[in-house]
């Protein structure tokens, strides 16, 4: 055990600490209210004997001595004074005390709770949660609190869950159709030509590439940026628009861009992702004979990208899972890609401070929209 949890187990408890503050707090208070009725009893009254009455016509009565212990003087009446409310104050700070501890047990009760639901929570499961429920104060707020975070800890742990799963899957399918082909090959090298088979392999090959660029792309934009630099996005979308082009004709599908001088501080590379996927997305998620329009403008401190595409009409409860890694829509269209996608353009967007929202088309299709801040935004790690 080290030295720092060593002392922190060595001192007194909140509970302990606060009933030893209370009682404090009483017995000073006490004292001062002791010593106040002393001074004033002393100071203040005027103790000295009455003047002498003419003895004419007073009957004269017999003196009776004083009973042992009897109060005569001054300083007979500051020492009782001083006893009785000392054994009074010695007494109300036993109450104080046996009061704090009962009080301070009960104002700390909620806090217990938390650290049982917390440690169940660190060590077996995250289902658990606290809810605790009576008047809304500081405990049910910090209660409210943990829950919520447990609430996104959960959901941020199954869907990483998720993501393993569908990752290993999108791995696995090329790496065991190529172990498939070349198996078949092996075993029957005469009934396979290398010029057919060599096509084959290097398709699934660039689609296990694909995949895992567009995981380490995102695992970059999850992580945030430590650097950045102007990034014009005017020439980026020509250089993207350019790529996309073969695959768009061969699709037949008309891309066209209407792009307008934006700048934003990011990074080139990841912007550059942002932009490739979202065309990509539009062109292989249409149909044929379809169009795709890049628009890229200025607002105000944004740069807005919105990238609409037509296509298979696409449902609210569709278009808000489209960000989901690996989520693919269940449509006649043609549909190439690993299902990562969307799910690169919003974590590229979040790294920069932006937004990354999608919009089914009254018409059929999607239209996706990007904004990111100008400067000043990004998201470090």
């Amino acid at each position: 055990m080290s030295v720092h949890a060593t002392l922190r187990r060595s001192r007194l408890s909140i509970r302990l600490r606060l009933t030893l503050l209370y009682g404090g707090l009483v017995l000073a208070c006490g004292i001062a209210l002791l010593a106040s009725v002393y001074f004033l009893m002393r100071y203040i009254p005027d103790y000295a004997p009455a003047r002498e009455l003419p003895r004419e016509g007073i009957a004269v009565v017999p003196a009776i001595p004083a009973p042992p212990g009897a109060i005569i003087g001054k300083d007979d009446v500051l020492g009782a004074l001083v006893r009785v409310s000392g054994v009074a104050l010695i007494g109300l700070a036993l109450v104080a005390l046996l009061l704090g501890w009962i009080i301070a047990g009960r104002m700390l009760a909620p806090v217990h709770r938390i650290t049982r639901t917390a440690r169940t929570v660190a060590g077996h499961t995250l289902d658990e949660r606290i809810r605790l429920d009576g008047a809304r104060d500081e405990f049910t707020e910090l209660a409210d609190t943990i829950d919520t975070m447990l609430d996104r800890l959960h959901t941020s742990f199954q869907a990483q869950q998720r993501f393993a799963a569908n990752a290993s899957h999108e791995l696995r399918t090329p790496l065991t159709t190529m172990r498939t082909m070349l198996q078949v090959a092996a075993a029957h090298p005469q009934d396979h030509d290398l010029a057919a088979l060599a096509p084959k392999l290097l398709a699934t090959n660039e689609r296990s590439i694909a995949t895992v660029e567009s995981l380490l792309a995102l695992s970059r934009a999850d992580h945030g940026m430590n650097e950045t630099a102007p990034v014009d996005l005017a020439s980026l979308a020509e250089h993207a628009l350019d790529e996309v082009r073969e695959e768009a004709a061969v699709s037949r599908i008309g891309v066209r861009g209407e792009v307008g001088p934006a700048r934003v501080d990011g990074d080139k590379d990841l912007v550059h992702h942002l932009l490739i996927n979202l065309l990509y997305n539009a062109i292989r998620h249409n149909h044929a004979g379809g169009a795709a329009r890049l628009t890229i403008v200025a607002r105000g401190e944004d740069a807005v990208i919105t990238v609409a595409n037509t296509g298979a009409i696409i449902t609210a409860e569709d278009a808000a899972r489209l960000f989901e890694p690996f989520y693919r829509r269940r449509t006649r269209t043609r549909a190439g890609g690993h299902g990562l996608g969307l799910t690169l353009v919003r974590a590229i967007a979040h790294s920069h401070g932006g937004t990354a929202t999608a919009t089914p088309n009254a018409d059929g299709g999607l239209t996706v929209t990007v904004v990111l801040p100008a400067r000043g935004h990004q998201t470090v790690s």
